[in-house]
C-alpha cells in the first residue's frame, strides 16, 4: 500500500471516530495550611442518607480532599453519637449534569454529520455539571456556623461522523458513555472540597471563638 493509500485511511478513521478530542479544565491544585485545630465528625445530608445519594457519593471525595489539604486536625466518619469531636460538620449536595439541550445538540450533530465529520475538529458537546453543596457546623443542637457554594465544571468533547451517528439520542448519563465523564466527575468533586475549603478556612477565627478554642498567636496581650 503506497503512502497515499495509507494516508487517506488515516484520515477516514479520524473523521469516522466517535470521539476526536476533549478539553477538561485543570483540577484545582491543593493549598497546603496549618490544620483548623478541631476534631470534626462528619455526616451527609441526613442521618439516614443512603449510600448512593449524591451527597454520599460526593461527600467521600470532600472529606479525602480536606484531609489532602490538612483542613482539620482530624476528620470522624462515620460519626456516631458519642464521639469525643468539637463540633459535626453535616455535608449536603445536591445536582448533577445539565443537558445542552435539543438545539444545541442538533445543530453540532447536523454540522458533523454534512462535513462527513470534519467539522468535529472545530465543535463538539458541552457537557455542564452543577451542584450546590451545603456544609452546617453544629456544636450538640446549636448552629455555629453554615456556608454554601455552587460549583459549575463543562467538559467539551470533539465527536467524529461514528459519534454523531450514535449520539443523536443519547444523554451524557448512558451507561456507554458513562466512561466519557470520569475525568469530569473527579475535577467536580475536587473542586467541591476546594470551594467549600475555602470558605471554612476564611471563617476560622469566628469558628475557633464559638467554639471557645483560642491559639496562643490568636492572644493579645
Amino acid at each position: 500500500m503506497n503512502k497515499l493509500g495509507s494516508l487517506f485511511i488515516a484520515l477516514i478513521v479520524f473523521v469516522v471516530s466517535g470521539c476526536v478530542w476533549q478539553r477538561i479544565p485543570a483540577a484545582p491544585e491543593y493549598i497546603l495550611e496549618a490544620p483548623i485545630p478541631l476534631r470534626m465528625g462528619v455526616i451527609f445530608g441526613n442521618d439516614t442518607a443512603s449510600t448512593d445519594s449524591i451527597s454520599h457519593i460526593y461527600g467521600l471525595a470532600v472529606i479525602k480532599g480536606w484531609n489532602e489539604m490538612r483542613l482539620f486536625d482530624s476528620l470522624i466518619y462515620p460519626y456516631q453519637e458519642g464521639d469525643r469531636v468539637d463540633a459535626v460538620i453535616r455535608i449536603t449536595i445536591t445536582g448533577g449534569w445539565e443537558d445542552e439541550g435539543l438545539m444545541r445538540k442538533t445543530a453540532v450533530n447536523l454540522a458533523i454529520m454534512l462535513t462527513l465529520g470534519l467539522a468535529g475538529n472545530v465543535v463538539g458537546r458541552n457537557m455542564t455539571v452543577i451542584h450546590d453543596a451545603l456544609v452546617v457546623i453544629n456544636k450538640s443542637s446549636d448552629e455555629i456556623v453554615r456556608h454554601s457554594v455552587q460549583v459549575t465544571s463543562t467538559i467539551e468533547l470533539g465527536v467524529g461522523l461514528l459519534g454523531a451517528l450514535t449520539y443523536w439520542r443519547e444523554s451524557p448519563l448512558t451507561a456507554e458513555h458513562r466512561d466519557r465523564y470520569v475525568a469530569g466527575y473527579e475535577l467536580q468533586r475536587k473542586r467541591i472540597a476546594f470551594e467549600l475549603a475555602k470558605k471554612i478556612r476564611a471563617d476560622r477565627q469566628n469558628l475557633l471563638s464559638k467554639l471557645g478554642k483560642f491559639q496562643v498567636k490568636d492572644v493579645v496581650p
